[in-house]
């Protein structure tokens, strides 16, 4: 049970993939759909207008396309930020830990309340100060 690209074609198969007296040069591979990370998880299938789509990246999909034809791309932010240009700050109350990131492009960001609504916050104002004194 499986999808399969056969020379740019996508074709469902019930078990291994059987092709009778295939032509010299046919390109056969195990056919997936990427799909975006979400919060989610792999999301779902819907049925529209006699066509299947994956959600929530509304990507039209084969008519029997399984959980098992999907891949999931990575978080969009992995990548974007150096691991070792981070700080981490205790809240006031102390049950929380805020994290501030220093992304590829030199811009700090950071995971509490005050900078997600407003973009700035005095986690970050306290990394610049200790930046700009070094």
């Amino acid at each position: 049970m499986a999808l399969w690209q056969v020379n740019g074609d996508i074709v469902y198969s019930n078990g291994a993939l059987s092709i009778e007296n295939p032509p010299t040069g046919m390109f056969v591979k195990r056919h997936f759909y990427y799909i975006p990370y979400s919060n989610v998880g792999k999301g779902g299938f819907v049925n529209q207008n006699d066509k299947k789509f994956h959600v929530p990246s509304w990507t039209e999909v084969h008519p029997e396309t399984s959980f098992d034809d999907l891949l999931v791309e990575k978080k969009p932010f992995d990548e974007v930020f150096v691991e070792p240009e981070q700080w981490k700050f205790e809240s006031s109350s102390g049950d929380k830990t805020y994290t501030v990131k220093l992304n590829k492009q030199g811009k700090l960001s950071c995971d509490c309340w005050g900078y997600i609504a407003h973009k700035k916050c005095k986690h970050i104002k306290e990394v610049n100060a200790n930046i700009s004194s070094i």
